[in-house]
C-alpha cells in the first residue's frame, strides 16, 4: 500500500463487473482503494509477476481459462504475499473450497458483496499478507544462521547427490568455492575407499535424520579430515535435498592420541573438556580444564571422581541423554545438545561432543567430552523468532498468533468467546501534528494499559496501526461490557508527556461467539462492523454486534436475493409523478418511478430497496427495466392519441458507467418506436462526477440520439459551475430541500433564485421538485421558475391512474 491507498487488480472478462466493484468502493469510509482492469488470465499472470497490486480479484471464469490457476500460480511462484481474492457468479461450496485449498485469501460472490463486505475483505487479505511476509522476513532471519554457522553446513540433491548450497565454513574448511562444490556432489569430498560405505549407508537411512557419525572427508588440497555427520531431510525450491551440519573433529582425534602432550593446549581451551575413565564402572571424571570450571561453575576438586550426569540436576528427562547413553554404551561419537544445570543453578545449553579413545589394542580406555555454551546462541534464536512474532512498538503478539488462540479456543463447540476490536480515535492526528515517535510512544503506553486490563499479553494483539483485537474468554455479556468499558476508559486517561498531553478516546466493538459466529473471520469482521457503529454514535464508546445488526444483514441477503427475481416475478411497476409549466399549469411531463410490489413481502417501499440494489449492484439491470418500460408506456399513450409531454427516466451512477448504454437507449427507443423528444433521462450530480471525460462523452452520445437531459437534485451535490457547463443538459431541477421552507426562508429563496439565473443564462429550463404548497407553487413562478412537481400537485401513482391527468393535443 502507497500512502494509504491499496492497489487492487480485478482480473475478469466482463469490464462491466469490474465498473461495478469499483463503484461500490468509490464511496467507502473507510480506506481508499485504486482498481486496474486486466480482461485475461495471461494479463493477470504479468501482472502478478510484475508485483504492482496489493490484492488481485480474480473471476473464476475467465473466457476460456480458469481463474483458479492464477491462484495455483501464485502460491507456487512464491507470490502468496500477494494476496488472491476469487470471484464467481454464484455460491458453490466446492469452488469455495478449492479457491481455498490452492491458497486464495477469500472468496467472494458476485451479486452477495456490498461495499463493506468487499472493503473488508481486501482490506483483510493485503493486512494478513502483509503480516505473513514480516514473518517470512523473520524466517529469512533465521536462514542468515545457515551462512554464519560455525560449523560446514551444506545441502545436497537427494537424488543426483550434487551441492545446492554451502556456507562460508564449508569453503573455508574444505578450500574449494562455492562455484567449484556446485558442479560436485558429496562423493567428491571423500576418500574413493569411502563410497562404497556412503552409498550402503544412504540406502539405509532413506528420507530420516540423525546422526550419521564420523567420516572421513578430503579437501580440495588433498588433506583428509575427520567430521562427525548430522543430517535432516529438506525440501528446497521443490526439490527433495538433505541439510548436512559437519563437526571438524580431526583435532580432536589428534588430541586424544597425544592427550598427555597437549595438556597446556587442552587447558587454554576456550571450550569446557572433560576426561572420563571408560575402564571403571561410572565412568568418573579424571580431568577438567579451566573453560570447564569457569562454564559450570565447579571447581576440579569438587567433580573429580563423579559421573557428569550431576550437570543434569532436574532436567533429566531430555531425549538427548538416551542418544548419549547409548553412544556411550556402544563406544561411539556422540553429539548433543543438553539443558544442563551451574553450580548456581542457572541453566545452559550445553553442545557436547563426546569421543571415545582407544588403546593399541583398539579399546576404550577414556572418553573425551567437549563442551560449547551455547545459551548466548539460544537467546539470540528466540529473540528472532519473539521479533517476527511480535509488533516491535507495543511488543504485543502480531494477530496471527491471536488468530490461533481464536481457533484453539473455539474447538470446543460450547465455548464462549468475545472478541473486542478496539480503535483509537482520530489517531492519525497525532501522527501528523506530533510525528510519529511520540505517536509510537502513545500507542506504546496504551498497549500497557489495555494489558494491565486483560491481565496479561495472552488475549491482546496489535492488528494494524492504531487498532487492536482482544479475547474475552468463557464470561458472560455482563462481565465482557465491564471489561470493553474498563479498557475504554483506560485509553481515555491523560498521557503526559515532556510538554504535551494526549487525551485519547477509542471506540470499542464486541462480537460475541456463538452467538455472533462460530471462525475468528466472522467474529473479527462482526466485532469491527460492531466498532465502525460506535464511531457513527460518536465515538469514545463500546458497542456490541447487535441481533439487530444481524437481522439486518439477513433482511439485506433476504431482500437481495428476491430482488433479483422481482423482474422475472412481474413484480416491478413504474409510478408517474405530473410536471407541469409554472404558469399554465398544463401537464408538461411525468417522471416515472420505480415501485417494488413482492408476492412475499408485499410493498417493499423505495427507501428500503434502493440502497440495497445500489449496494448490490443490480442497479444497471433495474434501470435497463425502467428504461424498457417507460418506452413501451410511452408507446402505449401514443397509440391512444396523447401528445404534448415527456417522460422522464432515473440513472444512476452505475448504470452510466456501463459501455453499452448509448446502445440500450436507442435499442429502447427502437424496439417501442418512441420519438425521441419524448423520452427524458434525468441525473444527479454524483453521476456526472464519476469519471467526468467518460461522462461527458456518454451524454454527448445520448443527446445526437434526440434524448433530453435533465439534472435532477441540483445544488445538494458539487454544484459546479465548471462541470456544469461541459454537459449538454436542458433541464436543471431545484432539490426539493431549497423548496420546504419557502417562500419564508430567505437562504433558501437567494439559492433557488441563483439556481433560476443560472440555468436560463446556460439555456435551460429550471423545474423545481418537491412543491407541497400553493405559496410555494406562486413563489416559484414569480422568481421564473419554468416547471412544478410535487403532491401539490399529484402524487405518483400507476400509468392506469394517471390517464385521466393527460393533455390532449
Amino acid at each position: 500500500m502507497n500512502d494509504g491507498v491499496l492497489r487492487v487488480l480485478v482480473v475478469d472478462d466482463d469490464e462491466e463487473d469490474f465498473l461495478i466493484l469499483r463503484d461500490l468502493l468509490a464511496d467507502y469510509p473507510q480506506g481508499r482503494f485504486e482498481l486496474e482492469w486486466v480482461g485475461t488470465l495471461a494479463e493477470g499472470v504479468e501482472a502478478l509477476r510484475a508485483s504492482r497490486h496489493d490484492v488481485y480479484l480474480v473471476d473464476y471464469h475467465l473466457g476460456p481459462d480458469n481463474g483458479m490457476d492464477l491462484v495455483r500460480m501464485a502460491v507456487a511462484e512464491g507470490s502468496a504475499h500477494r494476496p488472491v481474492i476469487m470471484l464467481t457468479g454464484q455460491g458453490n461450496p466446492d469452488v469455495d473450497r478449492e479457491a481455498l485449498a490452492a491458497g486464495a485469501s477469500d472468496y467472494l460472490v458476485k451479486g452477495h458483496i456490498d461495499s463493506e463486505k468487499l472493503a473488508r475483505s481486501l482490506r483483510y487479505a493485503a493486512e494478513r499478507a502483509r503480516q505473513i511476509a514480516e514473518i517470512e522476513d523473520g524466517k529469512q532471519r533465521y536462514r542468515q544462521l545457515f551462512e554464519l554457522n560455525p560449523f560446514p553446513i551444506w545441502v545436497y540433491d537427494a537424488d543426483d547427490f550434487r551441492f545446492v548450497a554451502v556456507n562460508d565454513a564449508m569453503v573455508a574448511n574444505y578450500g574449494y568455492s562455492r562455484e567449484e562444490l556446485r558442479d560436485m556432489t558429496i562423493f567428491d569430498i571423500r576418500a574413493p575407499d569411502e563410497a562404497a560405505r556412503l552409498e550402503s549407508f544412504l540406502g539405509e537411512q532413506g528420507g530420516r535424520s540423525g546422526h550419521a557419525g564420523v567420516w572421513r572427508h578430503r579437501r580440495k588440497d588433498g588433506s583428509f579430515l575427520w567430521a562427525d555427520i548430522t543430517f535432516h531431510p529438506v525440501e528446497l525450491d521443490g526439490r527433495t535435498c538433505r541439510m548436512v551440519i559437519a563437526h571438524d573433529i580431526t583435532g580432536q582425534r589428534e588430541a586424544q592420541e597425544r592427550l598427555l602432550l597437549l595438556q597446556r593446549a587442552v587447558e587454554s581451551s576456550m571450550n569446557g573438556i572433560v576426561i572420563a575413565d571408560a575402564q571403571s564402572g561410572d565412568l568418573p571424571i579424571i580431568y577438567v580444564n579451566p573453560a570447564f570450571e569457569a562454564l559450570t561453575g565447579y571447581e576440579s576438586d569438587e567433580v573429580i571422581g563423579r559421573n557428569c550426569r550431576f550437570l543434569q540436576g532436574g532436567e533429566t528427562r531430555q531425549p538427548e541423554l538416551e542418544i548419549l547413553r547409548r553412544a556411550l554404551a556402544e563406544g561411539n561419537d556422540c553429539n548433543v545438545i543438553l539443558h544442563n544445570v551451574r553450580k548456581d543453578g542457572e541453566l545452559f545449553w550445553n553442545h557436547l561432543f563426546i569421543s571415545p579413545v582407544r588403546d593399541d589394542g583398539g579399546s576404550i580406555t577414556h572418553f573425551v567430552g567437549i563442551q560449547n555454551d551455547l545459551t548466548e546462541r539460544r537467546q539470540v534464536e528466540a529473540e528472532l523468532a519473539y521479533a517476527a512474532n511480535h509488533d516491535p512498538v507495543t511488543a504485543l503478539p502480531r494477530y496471527p498468533m491471536l488468530e490461533t488462540a481464536i481457533g484453539r479456543l473455539l474447538e470446543n463447540e460450547e465455548a464462549e468467546l468475545s472478541v473486542l476490536f478496539i480503535d483509537i480515535d482520530h489517531f492519525h492526528a497525532i501522527n501528523e501534528s506530533m510525528g510519529h515517535i511520540i505517536g509510537d510512544e502513545a500507542l506504546r503506553l496504551v498497549s500497557e494499559r489495555l494489558r494491565d486490563v486483560l491481565g496479561g499479553p495472552d488475549y491482546l494483539a496489535r492488528f494494524a496501526g492504531d487498532e487492536f483485537v482482544a479475547l474475552v474468554p468463557d464470561a458472560p455479556r455482563e462481565k465482557v461490557l465491564e471489561v470493553a468499558e474498563s479498557l475504554r476508559q483506560a485509553v481515555a486517561q491523560p498521557i503526559e508527556g515532556d510538554g504535551y498531553s494526549l487525551y485519547l478516546t477509542a471506540s470499542i466493538g464486541i462480537a460475541r461467539s456463538p452467538l455472533h459466529g462460530d471462525s475468528g473471520t466472522d467474529l473479527l469482521r462482526r466485532a469491527e462492523a460492531a466498532m465502525s457503529r460506535a464511531k457513527r454514535e460518536g465515538r469514545d464508546v463500546v458497542c456490541e454486534f447487535s441481533t439487530l445488526q444481524m437481522q439486518e444483514l439477513e433482511d439485506r441477503l433476504v431482500l437481495g436475493a428476491r430482488l433479483r427475481e422481482a423482474v422475472t416475478r412481474d413484480e416491478l411497476q413504474l409510478h408517474y409523478q405530473p410536471q407541469l409549466d409554472a404558469t399554465s399549469r398544463r401537464i408538461t411531463g411525468f417522471e416515472a418511478l420505480l415501485r417494488w410490489n413482492s408476492h412475499d413481502l408485499g410493498p417493499v417501499p423505495p427507501g428500503r430497496f434502493i440502497p440495497i440494489a445500489e449496494s448490490l449492484g443490480l442497479m444497471p439491470e433495474l434501470g435497463l427495466w425502467v428504461l424498457d418500460e417507460a418506452c413501451r408506456q410511452l408507446r402505449a399513450w401514443r397509440d391512444q392519441g396523447r401528445e404534448g409531454f415527456t417522460v422522464a427516466v432515473n440513472f444512476s451512477a452505475h448504470q452510466l458507467q456501463r459501455p453499452d448504454i448509448v446502445q440500450r437507449v436507442q435499442e429502447a427507443l427502437e424496439r417501442h418506436a418512441v420519438p425521441r423528444g419524448m423520452l427524458e433521462i434525468e441525473l444527479t450530480e454524483s453521476s456526472l462526477m464519476e469519471n467526468v471525460d467518460r461522462v461527458k462523452g456518454r451524454l454527448a452520445e445520448i443527446k445526437a440520439l434526440g434524448v433530453s437531459l435533465s439534472l435532477d437534485d441540483f445544488g445538494t451535490g458539487y454544484s459546479s459551475l465548471a462541470y456544469l457547463k461541459q454537459f449538454s443538459l436542458d433541464k436543471l431541477k431545484i432539490d426539493r430541500s431549497f423548496v420546504t421552507e419557502l417562500p419564508d426562508n430567505a437562504a433558501d429563496a437567494a439559492i433557488a433564485r441563483t439556481i433560476v439565473a443560472v440555468g436560463h443564462e446556460l439555456h435551460m429550463v429550471v423545474a423545481a421538485e418537491g412543491v407541497e404548497t400553493q405559496a410555494q407553487a406562486d413563489f416559484l413562478r414569480e422568481m421564473g421558475c419554468d416547471e412544478l412537481q410535487g403532491y401539490h400537485f399529484g402524487r405518483p401513482a400507476p400509468a392506469a391512474e394517471i390517464e385521466a391527468r393527460f393533455p390532449r393535443d
